[in-house]
C-alpha cells in the first residue's frame, strides 16, 4: 500500500478554537440559527420601540448568543485539559492516506482505521480540513502539514472518491 497522503497535526489550542469554532458558529446550521436570531432580536426590538413593550422574543437571541458563545469556550478549553490531564502533552495525529482508505495513528498509542465509505464529508476551514464520519466524528488535517502530497491534492482526491 503506497501512501498517498501524509499530516500531522497537533490538538493544540489553535486546534480547539478551530474545531469548535467551527462546530458551534460556522455550520450551515449555525448559520441558521443565527439568522434567525437576528430576525427575532429585530422584532423584539421593534415591538419594543413601536408598541412600548418589552418581549419574550427579544430575550432569546441574547441568550442563543450567550449560551453558545460558553459552551465554545468550555468545550475548546475542556478538550485540551482533558488530552493534559490523561496523557501529560498536546495530543499529535498522524493522518497516513492511502487507496484503501484513511489511517490515524496518535501519539497516545491509538489507531483508527476509517473507510472512504465511512466519510460522509469534507470540511474546510482556513487552517484545517475535517473528514466528517458518518457517525458525526470530525478527522482534523492541518493544512500546511502535509508531509506527502499536498491539501489541494488530497482535496481533489476526497472528490475524486465520491465525498463532496
Amino acid at each position: 500500500m503506497e501512501t498517498l497522503f501524509e499530516n500531522k497535526l497537533m490538538r493544540d489550542a489553535e486546534w480547539a478554537k478551530d474545531c469548535y469554532g467551527y462546530i458551534y458558529f460556522r455550520r450551515p446550521i449555525m448559520i441558521v440559527l443565527d439568522v434567525l436570531a437576528v430576525l427575532y432580536l429585530i422584532w423584539g426590538v421593534y415591538d419594543l420601540v413601536v408598541n412600548s413593550v418589552i418581549n419574550v422574543v427579544i430575550i432569546f437571541p441574547v441568550f442563543l448568543v450567550v449560551l453558545t458563545t460558553l459552551v465554545y469556550r468550555k468545550n475548546s478549553k475542556m478538550s485540551l485539559k482533558r488530552d493534559f490531564e490523561v496523557h501529560g502533552k498536546a495530543i499529535e495525529i498522524v493522518t497516513t492516506v492511502t487507496d484503501k482508505g484513511i489511517e490515524m495513528s496518535m501519539s497516545t498509542g491509538a489507531l483508527y482505521r476509517v473507510s472512504f465509505n465511512d466519510i460522509k464529508k469534507v470540511v474546510q476551514t482556513k487552517k484545517y480540513i475535517y473528514l466528517w464520519s458518518k457517525t458525526n466524528t470530525l478527522y482534523p488535517l492541518k493544512k500546511d502539514s502535509f508531509s506527502v502530497g499536498s491539501a489541494e491534492d488530497f482535496l481533489l482526491f476526497m472528490r475524486n472518491k465520491g465525498i463532496k
